[in-house]
């Protein structure tokens, strides 16, 4: 029967990803891996946040946080080429990736017989799975699980903060260099989860293409007319709020009209990992400013 109390504050339990990247089923290790390799860099925040930076031997050229993780050696470089020798030579007991990023390496790696895991590519849910399932590839279950119910209740709280508001129109972008073109957050992305935890209307929602993020055009943005303007991204990739104010034709959208658009961090919005209750607090922050007082957190803002 239904339940008649509501929703309740108390976690769900999220199953862990048992499925790769390939569908192909994930093995467990039957002891607790000792050198770890990191190819993302939010498989390296998902193990920072277990605790196992001392059991990580490399990780990739983007990783940047947690900062102790950030002496560790680089196995690729600025263009995501990776030095399948080097990851060798680290004798690593388990190499993880994510969202097929290493998809011409995986392969090899696993023929050279290393324990390679590439997890798949998902939303915020997702992704508190694929934390649940690093533990367990990792002997850090109960850190995990600890992890994991905390940031559902964080979830949990923020949403109800923003029951009963009205719903914005959003649009989140995630690349504008190619001037016209936008990529943006678009329906299955955990950008767009965010949006709905935030109770905001993500205006491409209905687009499903590029994996999530599609590329869209300045004529879509400008007849979708969004309330705010959420930039994600390097400023050197089109992340310059003042910049958008000077894009041709955008000057009549809402957002613009109403001065808001802003910009989050990209490793707390932009990365599936542990810091994306970060970025919900601030998506919900930023456009239900009444539910929230004081200022942003400096996450938000922050460069790292």
């Amino acid at each position: 029967g239904g339940s008649t109390t509501g929703t309740t504050s108390a976690p769900t339990p999220t199953p862990t990803v048992t499925l790769d990247a390939y569908g192909t089923p994930i093995v467990f290790p039957t002891t607790a891996p000792q050198r770890i390799v990191s190819l993302t860099p939010n498989i390296s925040e998902m193990l920072g946040a277990l605790n196992l930076d001392s059991r990580v031997v490399g990780i990739d050229y983007f990783t940047n946080y947690p900062a102790d993780l950030t002496t560790k050696p680089k196995v690729s470089d600025a263009n995501a080429k990776y030095n399948v020798e080097q990851i060798v030579a680290l004798k690593p007991d388990l190499v993880l990736s994510y969202g097929e990023d290493t998809k011409l390496y995986d392969s090899q790696l696993t023929n050279l017989n290393l324990h390679m895991v590439d997890l798949p590519s998902g939303n915020l849910t997702q992704t508190l799975s694929e934390i649940l399932t690093v533990g367990r590839l990792t002997f850090t279950q109960d850190t995990a699980t600890k992890l994991v119910n905390s940031l559902q209740q964080q979830i949990n709280t923020i949403k109800m903060k923003v029951a009963g508001t009205t719903a914005p129109k959003v649009m989140i972008e995630a690349d504008d260099s190619t001037p016209g073109k936008p990529y943006v957050f678009g329906g299955g992305s955990f950008g767009d989860e965010l949006l709905q935890d935030a109770n905001a209307l993500d205006i491409f929602h209905d687009n499903t293409s590029g994996g999530g993020f599609p590329q869209v055009t300045d004529e879509a943005v400008i007849s979708a007319n969004p309330q705010f303007i959420i930039l994600t991204e390097d400023p050197m990739y089109g992340g310059n709020v003042n910049a958008v104010y000077t894009r041709p034709n955008w000057g009549g959208i809402a957002a613009l009209k109403l001065h808001q658009v802003y910009r989050i961090n990209p490793n707390v919005i932009g990365r599936p990992g542990p810091r994306l209750v970060e970025g919900l607090q601030c998506l919900a922050q930023i456009v239900h400013p009444d539910k929230f007082p004081g200022p942003l957190p400096g996450y938000c803002s922050g460069t790292v």
